[in-house]
């Protein structure tokens, strides 16, 4: 398919990946002389009307989610022979099952970045009413930016048949199977239950976490049934004993529990709070800036019938590349004499008709005991004698005139 022309818009240059669904090119627009990346639905695969539905529905899943952390979807239609097609941006980087693959394990403060780029867009997703249903390493993809590094979550609403469960026979896209990868699956997403909600993939994001801190999997079996069976009824193993030198904190370790507790109900609230919780457990700090409710109390959390999370709008649109983030500048790193003056300038309050009632001011004179003088300093005793001496002319002024008039 090499140099084949998508919809007249569209040169394929060269293969980039093939799945059980379709393949991904990169392409040149040939207009705009710009990289795309186009994804073609296998032929076989488009004659099954389902998995031609999940493919569209992805363009138009991930075109709904506004986030700088879920790749963009540039244009969807049809090619000349009748198939659809996905354009998206083209992306320089690796997947994290690439990097895994290279380095086995990945640092914690590397991880923390992943959650919380991937809470981002799952918090937008989510807000949208969209699950994700696949999140593995192989769906999350670090792409290479002028500032740094960005995580972003590929292939929405599309669930991939290309995973080492399909060599031995074991195809999750087949006709009646599960949709979703099954060693990243929840528990209620292996029972095939039609309630599968958010919370789903805030476990799967649990399992992807776990395989970057430890290089290895909570659960893994020969066969289908009995990975299900582990996943419902065996406790994911400690983090310290699956990778003793990684000297995991405690704190992590209590985060994993709360991440992969088979309940739904006692896994974390939303994927910001997931997010957040990691952070502090891990003691890193969060990588990139946060929306203007970040962090205050009375966050609203989603409920199992559906949720609107609260938007993280700066993190949407503001990349660092570090997860580093510089701490908030405190008070005593001004300069003296800002604080100088800051304690001795009163504020200017306007009037308001809704103020509450101010206690009655203490006479002026008071202002002027010889104590509070005398500790003052130089500058600041002068002003003070100055009103009191303008107060004492006003009032000896008010009393002239007083008696002039009752005269």
């Amino acid at each position: 398919m090499e140099g084949q022309c998508i919809a007249g818009k569209y040169r394929l240059a060269r293969l980039l990946g093939k799945g059980g669904m379709g393949s991904v090119w990169l392409a040149e627009h040939l207009s705009l002389r710009t990289p795309v990346a186009i994804k073609l639905i296998d032929v076989e695969v488009a004659k099954n009307a389902s998995a031609r539905a999940r493919f569209d529905r992805e363009a138009q899943l991930a075109a709904r989610i506004r986030s700088a952390h879920v790749v963009k979807v540039l244009d969807h239609g049809l090619t000349d022979h009748g198939l659809p097609y996905i354009a998206m941006e083209c992306l320089a980087g690796e997947t994290l099952r690439d990097r895994l693959s290279a380095r086995g394990r990945i640092t914690l403060s590397e991880t923390a970045k992943i959650v919380s780029h991937v809470c981002r867009a799952l918090a937008r997703a989510h807000e949208a009413g969209l699950v994700h249903r696949d999140i593995k390493p192989e769906n999350i993809f670090m792409a290479r930016e002028d500032d740094g590094e960005i995580v972003k979550i590929l292939d929405f609403g599309v669930a991939k048949a290309t995973d080492a469960l399909s060599i031995a026979g074991m195809d999750p896209t087949r006709t009646g199977a599960l949709l979703g990868t099954p060693y990243y699956m929840s528990p209620e997403q292996a029972k095939g239950l039609k309630s599968v909600d958010y919370r789903s993939d805030l476990w799967s994001l649990g399992i992807v976490v776990f395989e970057c801190l430890t290089g290895q999997r909570p659960f893994t079996a020969p066969a289908l049934g009995p990975l299900i069976a582990k996943i419902l009824g065996t406790p994911a193993p400690a983090l310290s004993a699956a990778a003793p030198s990684a000297r995991i904190p405690a704190e992590v370790e209590a985060w994993m529990r709360k991440a992969l507790a088979v309940d739904p109900d006692a896994r974390f609230a939303s994927a910001r709070e997931l997010a957040e919780a990691f952070m502090v457990a891990s003691g890193t700090a969060d990588s990139m800036e946060r929306g203007p409710s970040a962090g205050l109390p009375g966050a609203r959390s989603p409920s199992a019938a559906g949720f609107r999370a609260e938007a993280w709008d700066a993190a949407d649109t503001v990349a660092l590349a570090s997860s580093d983030a510089a701490p908030p500048a405190a008070a005593a790193t001004l300069p003296a004499a800002t604080l100088a003056v800051a304690a001795v300038t009163p504020p200017a309050v306007a009037p308001s008709a809704s103020a509450a009632p101010r206690a009655p001011a203490a006479p002026l004179a008071s202002a002027a005991a010889p104590g509070a003088v005398a500790a003052a300093p130089p500058a600041v005793r002068g002003l003070i004698w100055a009103v009191v001496v303008l107060g004492i002319a006003l009032l000896a002024v008010g009393g002239v005139l007083a008696a002039t008039l009752l005269r």
